[in-house]
C-alpha cells in the first residue's frame, strides 16, 4: 500500500526549533496543536507517537495518541482521542522535562485507513505499533527541542 508523505506543521513550534514552555513540565504540560496536510482521502483516524530521541529506552515515550479524528488538526490539549500508557505511567501527554541538556523530541504522525481497537486497558507503544502496522496510509514528522532553564535545574537540585 502506498504511503503519502504528510505535511506536518505547528504554528507554535517552528521546524527544528524550541518547544515553548507551555507544552512542557515547566508549563501547562499540554500537547501543542499540530496540523496534518496532504491527508489521503481514505484517512479514518490519526495516531501520534511522541518520544524523546535523547533518552535510551525507558523514559523516551511521552505521548501515545490514537483514534484522533481525521480532520487534519490535532488540537492543543487534544481530548478527542484515546491514549496509550506512556513511559511515565500516564494515559495522556507528558511534556518534555529533560534533567540535563537540550533534548530532541520527535512527533511521529500516522494517517490510518481504520480506527484502532484493543481488548485491554493499558495500551503500550508496542500495541500501537502493531495496530497501525497494516493501516498506515500516510506519515510525517515534527521535530522540536527543549532545554530547561537554569532556574528549573536549580529548583530540582534544591528540592
Amino acid at each position: 500500500m502506498k504511503r503519502h508523505a504528510l505535511n506536518i506543521s505547528c504554528s507554535k513550534i517552528l521546524k527544528n526549533n524550541r518547544i515553548p514552555m507551555i507544552y512542557t513540565c515547566d508549563g501547562k504540560n499540554i500537547n501543542p496543536p499540530i496540523e496534518t496536510g496532504n491527508l489521503p482521502s481514505n484517512t479514518k483516524s490519526i495516531a501520534v507517537i511522541m518520544e524523546d530521541n535523547e533518552m535510551p529506552q525507558s523514559g523516551s515515550v511521552h505521548w501515545l495518541a490514537y483514534n484522533i479524528p481525521a480532520s487534519g488538526i490535532i488540537h492543543e490539549n487534544e481530548k478527542n482521542c484515546l491514549c496509550g500508557l506512556n513511559d511515565f505511567n500516564n494515559k495522556s501527554y507528558t511534556g518534555p522535562c529533560p534533567d540535563h541538556g537540550k533534548h530532541k523530541y520527535l512527533f511521529r504522525i500516522y494517517a490510518l485507513d481504520d480506527f484502532l481497537y484493543f481488548n485491554h486497558e493499558n495500551v503500550s507503544r508496542l500495541d500501537i505499533e502493531e495496530g497501525i502496522r497494516y493501516h498506515i496510509i500516510g506519515y510525517g514528522e515534527l521535530v522540536g527541542y527543549y532545554e530547561r532553564s537554569e532556574q528549573f535545574n536549580l529548583v530540582k537540585i534544591a528540592g
